[in-house]
């Protein structure tokens, strides 16, 4: 399976919900993941660096993998199935990877918090998305 780095380019409320655009590094389209209110909220927060009063459940988490002696490698959003998206998070002791099924939300706003790359697969890419000016502009593909 071949894999392109990307980035969020964006959090965005629409009418269907909240949005965030996946965007590979090299390339002219956006995968469009359709997330929670509360996940949306925890993204932005992580992109955004800020840092709420009191920890949110990606803070903590990520404080679990630290006091593990634990490196969150990476996440990549690896499939897409019956019209769910599945991630899978990259986490490193030493030589050693143990890989986790995960939430795509979950595993960007575990990415943002520490600057962890981001992956898609192409065949993802392929299949799900969306030009970048028509979908930010709401007309779909």
């Amino acid at each position: 399976m071949e894999f392109l780095k990307a980035q969020i380019e964006g959090v965005y409320r629409t009418n269907q919900g909240f949005l965030v655009a996946l965007e590979p590094v090299a390339g002219s389209e956006i995968l469009p993941i359709f997330v929670s209110g509360g996940q949306a909220q925890s993204i932005q927060l992580g992109l955004s660096e800020e840092r709420p009063p009191r920890p949110l459940t990606h803070d903590i988490f990520l404080q679990v993998i630290e006091d593990q002696d634990l490196v969150l490698e990476s996440v990549a959003v690896d499939d897409l199935l019956k019209g769910t998206y599945t991630a899978e998070l990259r986490l490193a002791r030493g030589d050693r990877i143990f890989p986790y099924d995960i939430r795509p939300s979950d595993a960007m706003a575990l990415a943002v918090r520490k600057d962890a790359d981001i992956f898609v697969s192409e065949d993802v890419m392929e299949r799900a998305g969306k030009r970048k000016d028509d979908l930010l502009n709401g007309t779909g593909k």
